[in-house]
């Protein structure tokens, strides 16, 4: 029998409830609860499998030549692993996902970590003795993070895909501060590319994960997307940000205000149904620096929504092509 998962909206739960009570209560979203108090969930123990993969250490290689690092962990389900970008803050690195995707590998969902340019270990550029440093890059190396970094990060999944080892289909990005707008910005151009004669060539990112969301970010916009409402629908949105923080909580609410206008389904009574939540958290922690919280319990709010919105979804494998 099916079970269903409720978010309650009442004082927060102890952690010594019964297992089978807490993976009740991971099942269902109350129907009242627009806005979801993530700071009341319960706490949850995640069972390691007892082989995984082990870190792959991966080079991708930019169309201007930036060499990207960038950690895989394989997904183990196969043609149904849902890949996984988790994309870093400003002056931070894949170091800063270490925990989360573990986690989500134990899942089993194939999970890609890279060193955006400039940053952690994605400081060279082939055939040149310059390195890339994080405080002096131009304002055009920031849109290409997501023309060059992001399309480098797809072709390594497509591949991936295509040897049947993720469904490209299920494409979620998890974005914390800069790399939310990263995100954001990405799946805008991964739904404008047209088919081609031989298929689709985009359109896959179905879900985002936004940490303390940004409006901007030096040339980075979020008005781009915003002002493509088909789009949005498409797209399962979580936000997720420390409430104690009025700055950034004023943005996440901005946004998700924002966001509403093409999420009809905000107030659904099942969480299948429900492709947009805002959580607030009870810290005034911001981004990556939230999953070093266990108390928040982040992660396991991060892989509930990947699991309703993507994992139990059918959406079929192909082979595919990228655009040229």
């Amino acid at each position: 029998m099916c079970m269903r998962l409720l978010f309650l909206a009442r004082p927060s739960l102890s952690p010594l409830l019964p297992a089978v009570l807490l993976l009740a209560l991971f099942a269902w979203f109350s129907p009242a609860a627009a806005e979801v108090k993530a700071e009341e969930a319960p706490a949850t123990k995640n069972a390691k499998a007892e082989e995984l993969p082990p870190e792959e250490l991966v080079d991708l290689i930019t169309r201007d030549g930036v060499i990207l690092k960038a950690s895989f962990y394989a997904g183990t389900k196969g043609r149904d692993s849902v890949p996984v970008v988790l994309l870093h803050m400003y002056d931070g690195s894949r170091k800063d996902y270490a925990r989360l995707a573990s986690f989500l590998q134990e899942k089993g969902h194939a999970v890609l970590v890279p060193d955006l340019r400039g940053h952690g270990d994605s400081t060279q550029v082939q055939g040149s003795t310059v390195r890339l440093e994080t405080k002096s890059m131009p304002p055009q190396a920031f849109n290409a993070m997501v023309t060059g970094d992001m399309e480098a990060c797809k072709k390594f999944l497509v591949d991936k895909n295509n040897d049947g080892k993720l469904n490209i289909e299920k494409l979620c990005l998890v974005g914390a501060e800069m790399g939310s707008v990263v995100a954001m910005e990405y799946a805008r151009l991964d739904w404008s590319w047209p088919p081609l004669v031989t298929g689709k060539q985009g359109q896959d990112v179905k879900a985002v994960v936004l940490l303390s969301p940004q409006w901007s970010f030096r040339t980075l916009q979020v008005r781009p997307l915003l002002n493509q409402p088909a789009v949005l629908r498409n797209l399962a949105t979580m936000i997720l940000v420390g409430k104690e923080d009025h700055r950034s909580l004023r943005e996440a609410k901005r946004l998700y205000s924002t966001l509403k206008r093409s999420h009809p389904s905000v107030n659904a009574k099942n969480m299948a149904d429900r492709t947009l939540l805002y959580l607030p958290l009870a810290t005034s922690l911001q981004g990556t620096k939230m999953l070093d919280e266990p108390t928040l319990h982040v992660q396991e709010w991060i892989a509930s929504f990947i699991k309703v919105r993507l994992a139990d979804k059918t959406f079929p494998w192909k082979k595919r092509t990228l655009a040229p």
